[in-house]
């Protein structure tokens, strides 16, 4: 991940703690015709925070290259905004700025464990579900639903591991910028008709904090 000093995040608790926040990922293989992916939510184990764990439809043509154990990088990208020059203090000041984007991502690289065995499986679906309803005033539980259907369900889903070998993040949040320009963006961002934008405006300000 290219990441100037000003922007990568390097503590591997903050990454995994972006990992539990942003909880979907793009996966990527090296497949016989290049890379191949798929998009899925992926949630840090809870005894062993170096795996991640996941699952794909059993249909998922990506399903063939992750039965053979294959290196691989999930890529998770969070919320991102526009930032015109507009809100720029410096803009009036002298006009030498430029448009960006700002963004956070996480990449982890690591090997694929396939899960065969129905229990470990079952553990997979519980774990993620877990971490999904964990806010909600009534959470659903695998165990609410009928046992055979579960059953079922779980046959057409393919489970598996990462093993991470390494984990690098960006947080691009105008850290670079005046704080004078830093104020404008999050003004702008947070008054945004676009809830993507006011949401990359609160990490701004809580991260300038």
């Amino acid at each position: 991940m290219y990441a100037p000093p000003s922007f990568r995040v390097k503590d591997p608790e903050e990454l995994r703690a972006m990992i539990v926040r942003l909880r979907f990922a793009t996966m990527v293989v090296n497949g016989p015709e290049g890379p191949v992916a798929a998009h899925l939510p992926m949630v840090v184990d809870a005894t062993r925070p170096q795996i991640l764990l996941g699952h794909v439809a059993r249909a998922n043509p990506i399903v063939t290259l992750l039965r053979e154990a294959p290196a691989a990088l999930a890529c998770f990208v969070g919320p991102g905004a526009y930032v015109t020059p507009a809100w720029y203090a410096s803009k009036r000041e002298h006009g030498k700025v430029v448009p960006t984007w700002n963004y956070i991502a996480v990449h982890a690289r690591g090997r694929i464990e396939p899960v065969d065995d129905a229990g470990e499986l079952r553990a997979i679906v519980a774990a993620l579900t877990d971490a999904m309803e964990a806010d909600r005033p009534e959470p659903w539980a695998v165990e609410d639903a009928p046992a055979d259907f579960l059953a079922g369900m779980l046959k057409a889903i393919f489970g598996f591991r990462l093993h991470v070998t390494a984990l690098e993040g960006s947080a691009k949040l105008s850290q670079n910028r005046p704080a004078a320009d830093h104020a404008g963006v999050v003004e702008g961002l947070v008054a945004s008709p676009l809830e993507t934008d006011r949401l990359v405006g609160a990490l701004m300000r809580k991260r300038r904090q």
